[in-house]
């Protein structure tokens, strides 16, 4: 039997992207739970409405980032800014009641539906490779991107642990080297899962524009499509 998806849809001032990318969702997954959340920009009411999404305006959290120092183009997340992350995801969780949660953004384009029908902790694309410091369980790699799908047993069952971590620890290691890449929070869910013996794997369905591939047309969703930015 096939597995749940919900989504967790982040979302900020760009109606034109958030429309392209709920208008293909759901001509793909016409009855799955999207939760859409406003992270402090524009009023999104209608187009939850028109696409059946649950919707909730939250405070900015995005733009309050830290700049370190010793990479003037790096930037990184807070303790803060990453737990009031976490609280979202947790949010879409609850809410869905899915066994996964799909993380949308405004560069996805979705063009095929596809169906869950193993278990899995959680799958991106073949992203960046974390440093040394931040591998745990033998996963080098990390790409929780648009598209992207972890497992919401797990996140729930291990999301009080992380962010008792993320109280005591975040803020200290981030100032470390070879923990930049802590406050993205794509980096940052993959390092706490495998940190807690979860495996980090490519997604089959997923594809980013950037990739050089020859059969880039076969998969459901890519990532990066920058058409409506």
């Amino acid at each position: 039997m096939s597995k749940t998806i919900g989504v967790f849809y982040q979302v900020y001032k760009n109606n034109k992207a958030t429309e392209f990318v709920l208008k293909n969702f759901r001509k793909h997954f016409s009855t799955n739970k999207v939760v859409l959340i406003s992270d402090g920009g524009n009023d999104f009411t209608d187009l939850a409405d028109k696409y059946n999404c649950k919707y909730y305006y939250q405070d900015n959290i995005f733009s309050n980032f830290k700049k370190i120092g010793q990479k003037k183009k790096s930037y990184i997340y807070s303790k803060d800014t990453v737990l009031k992350w976490y609280e979202r995801q947790k949010l879409v969780c609850d809410i869905t009641k899915s066994d996964y949660i799909m993380i949308l953004e405004d560069d996805v384009y979705v063009r095929d539906s596809f169906t869950i029908e193993e278990d899995f902790d959680l799958k991106g694309v073949d992203g960046p490779r974390l440093s040394k410091n931040m591998i745990f369980n033998g996963n080098e790699r990390y790409g929780m991107c648009g598209g992207s799908v972890y497992n919401a047993k797990i996140f729930l069952e291990i999301y009080n642990d992380i962010v008792n971590d993320i109280t005591d620890n975040h803020d200290k290691l981030y100032h470390k080297q070879g923990y930049e890449t802590l406050g993205a929070v794509d980096a940052n869910i993959t390092y706490h899962f495998c940190k807690r013996g979860y495996k980090y794997s490519i997604a089959p369905w997923l594809i980013e524009q950037s990739d050089e591939v020859d059969n880039k047309d076969s998969y459901p969703l890519l990532h990066e499509y920058k058409e409506n930015y």
